[in-house]
């Protein structure tokens, strides 16, 4: 005895209908997570300089010259990122930059965020990211005038011209 014979016509097309739904929105899904990688990979670039010897990566506005891979993680919860203001470089009036909280992010997240933050300063004569540094929660406020939270971790981008 086979079950579908047991299923009315009306039944299996309601059925059918609510897969399709759902694959479909599925599909949507998937292809709106694909445009969003697409547009976060589109500035990146990487070329080979043969008379250096040596891979260059950019990101918009930012070089990326730290050891690590791109995809490496810095496994390490609750951390914010920061880029002190310098009106002496800075063509703009905008403030420090203060990232959102990351958790293990990866060395291109950092890329990513290190390029916002020469926009977000205006600062285009430092944009060769060479590392981050923490800055102890006791420091944090004197550096940048914000109050430390317990459990966060803060660093800065080290960006050099």
């Amino acid at each position: 005895m086979n079950y579908l014979d047991l299923l009315t016509d009306d039944l299996i097309e309601k059925i059918l209908e609510t897969s399709i739904d759902d694959y479909d929105k599925q599909l949507n899904i998937l292809d709106s997570k694909i445009k969003m990688i697409k547009d976060k990979l589109e500035p990146l670039n990487i070329s080979f300089d043969a008379e250096e010897n040596c891979k260059v990566i950019t990101y918009e506005n930012v070089f990326y010259s730290i050891e690590n891979n791109l995809f490496e993680r810095v496994y390490e919860d609750n951390i914010i990122f920061i880029n002190r203001y310098d009106e002496y470089f800075s063509n703009g009036n905008e403030g420090d930059y203060i990232s959102d909280v990351y958790n293990n992010p990866s060395y291109f997240d950092i890329l990513v965020e290190a390029n916002k933050s020469v926009i977000h300063t205006a600062d285009y004569h430092h944009t060769f990211l060479e590392g981050i540094n923490e800055i102890e929660n006791e420091d944090v406020y004197d550096y940048v005038g914000i109050k430390p939270k317990d459990n966060y971790k803060y660093y800065e981008f080290m960006l050099g011209s």
